[in-house]
């Protein structure tokens, strides 16, 4: 581990328990909610519970779900909640580096993801991430995207309530990784 990763490691063992598992140490997010943003998020998923024709329909077909996730779970906004290098080196300690892939139809990454989630996707670690990723409900309710809202309240319940590996938790890990390559150099990188 390279000097850059040690002094992180040490910030994060005094920081809060959310800085070990997302990136989100200096942002809005490393703070627990105050009571002010827990009834706005608690407002919006009342909101949101009232739309269970709308949460139907966006369900119908599992894949194009699936795939509307990612890409909100994509959206810059989400960056704090990407896997910490905690969480990344912990992967690359237990089952080594991704593989390169070259042909779309090559399984060998999305295993490589399956068995990643495996070593780091604990109970704690998923409601940590659900909880987080709650807190950005009010926003979206309140700019009018409830389908992009109601995506990612079933995301946070099916990462909570199950073993699934839910976009949420698949595109925080992938976006961790690369995070993780783009600002480690190569000596660095866990071998």
């Amino acid at each position: 581990m390279g000097k850059q990763s040690r002094a992180k490691r040490e910030r994060r063992e005094r920081s809060s328990d959310l800085a070990t598992i997302t990136s989100c140490e200096g942002t809005w997010l490393e703070r627990a909610p105050d009571a002010e943003e827990i009834t706005r998020i608690d407002v919006a998923g009342r909101m949101l519970r009232g739309m269970r024709m709308q949460a139907l329909q966006l369900g119908a077909d599992r894949d194009a779900f699936n795939r509307f996730s990612l890409d909100i779970f994509r959206d810059e906004r989400f960056a704090p909640l990407h896997f910490s290098d905690d969480l990344i080196e912990a992967i690359l300690d237990e089952i080594g580096e991704p593989p390169v892939v070259e042909d779309e139809s090559d399984p060998s990454f999305s295993e490589y993801l399956l068995r990643a989630l495996g070593v780091v996707a604990s109970a704690r670690v998923r409601r940590v991430l659900a909880e987080q990723a709650r807190r950005f409900l009010p926003q979206y309710v309140a700019g009018g995207q409830h389908k992009e809202a109601l995506a990612i309240e079933h995301n946070c319940y099916m990462t909570v309530m199950s073993d699934a590996a839910t976009p949420l938790l698949v595109q925080m890990l992938v976006s961790g990784l690369a995070r993780y390559y783009e600002t480690h150099e190569p000596d660095d990188a866990v071998a």
